[in-house]
């Protein structure tokens, strides 16, 4: 493995370890698993919604990670404005893709959110990294 390979799984590793930690408290200790209802105007399922919560403060922290410790920069590369809004577009994906596996393991096959949420992640993890390294923080763009 080579040093940007480890220190991706370093890095996404603690902030992965952090997105479950929140999905965790955020479905048992802030929705204690029932609906939530946003400004009267929908209703987001306790999973979803943890979801959704945990991925606004991981969505920072993976960039700040990535950005100053895993893709180095050079002084030709794109800046960070630059960069973030790249991150932000790969990282909608993966919302998505998560999105939707979340919804087939819980709805469709009744397995519990939490460990459903463990699985999907490591299921998008391959794509993460691939859509970072050579979109996010290429040195081509």
């Amino acid at each position: 493995m080579n040093y940007q390979k480890f220190k991706y799984v370093f890095f996404g590793g603690f902030n992965v370890l952090l997105n479950w930690t929140l999905f965790y408290l955020i479905f048992h200790y802030v929705t204690f698993k029932n609906n939530v209802e946003v400004l009267g105007l929908i209703t987001i399922s306790p999973y979803i919604f943890a979801l959704l919560t945990s991925f606004v403060v991981t969505f920072f922290t993976g960039f700040l990670f990535n950005f100053f410790f895993v893709f180095k920069q050079n002084e030709h590369a794109p800046k960070f404005g630059n960069r973030l809004l790249r991150y932000f577009a790969t990282n909608m994906g993966s919302l998505v893709l998560n999105y939707f596996l979340l919804k087939l393991f819980v709805e469709l096959l009744h397995w519990y959110p939490t460990p459903s949420q463990v699985l999907c992640t490591s299921l998008i993890t391959i794509y993460s990294y691939l859509a970072q390294r050579k979109f996010t923080f290429s040195k081509k763009f």
